[in-house]
């Protein structure tokens, strides 16, 4: 005889649900005379069984034994639509649970999906607002054309790599001064092209903003909608 261990279970409804899909027991017309022996056979097989621990097992134990005494008794020559069937409370309980039980797993397959999900914390930018923006430029602006932008890179799934990005800002920003150096003025759109990846791109938006800040570079845009420019400050002009 093996040793039956409750703990495995959570609580006694859990039990039954066991035993019905066990012994293949109709949940809709349950066999109390089948599935209270099996309860009660798991039930002798307890070891030291603990009436405090255990309470809710053995309240259980005496349900079922009162609903198939209910089902043994002959019926009584009564009205079909009056009849209650002892078993209905039993399978309303089971059929609650069985549906806790499915959203219960279906949450924690969500949390552990989320689990192997890294996600970076959101980037403080308030510290950039008031920085080389003309009155007719807003950072959302900006942030709109940085979103553009990152759109813009598509990454096939075949294709998909995990690596540690060797970007940095400080490349960034030399990647915009060099431009800048050679044709004076450029637009924001023009400094993304498909080859960047995302993490690129961001390095890069960053880049912008805090050369933004130390007013090396300013940022304009004539007329809603239109390209954003970028020209040199008067940091990066006086160096």
């Amino acid at each position: 005889m093996y040793e039956v261990k409750l703990a495995s279970f959570e609580g006694p409804l859990d039990l039954l649900l066991h035993l019905i899909k066990k012994y293949e027991i109709d949940i809709y017309d349950i066999s109390m005379k089948l599935l209270t022996e099996q309860y009660f056979q798991y039930m002798n097989q307890v070891q030291d069984l603990d009436i405090n621990q255990h309470g809710e097992y053995l309240v259980m134990a005496s349900e079922l034994l009162r609903i198939k005494s209910r089902t043994l008794l002959p019926n009584e020559p009564v009205e079909d639509e009056t009849y209650e069937d002892p078993r209905e409370d039993l399978v309303r309980q089971l059929l609650e649970y069985q549906n806790y039980k499915f959203y219960a797993d279906v949450l924690k397959d969500k949390q552990l999906e989320k689990s192997k999900t890294f996600i970076k914390r959101s980037m403080d930018l308030s510290q950039y607002e008031s920085k080389s923006l003309p009155s007719s430029l807003e950072l959302t602006d900006l942030i709109q054309a940085y979103n553009k932008a990152r759109t813009r890179v598509v990454i096939k799934e075949d294709e998909v790599s995990v690596s540690r990005e060797n970007y940095t800002i400080e490349m960034a920003i030399e990647k915009v001064l060099s431009i800048l150096n050679q044709n004076h003025v450029c637009y924001f759109h023009e400094l993304v092209t498909f080859r960047e990846t995302k993490e690129q791109i961001v390095t890069l938006f960053l880049a912008i903003l805090e050369l933004m800040k130390e007013d090396k570079i300013i940022v304009t845009q004539n007329n809603l909608f239109e390209k954003i420019k970028i020209s040199k400050g008067a940091a990066y002009e006086n160096k």
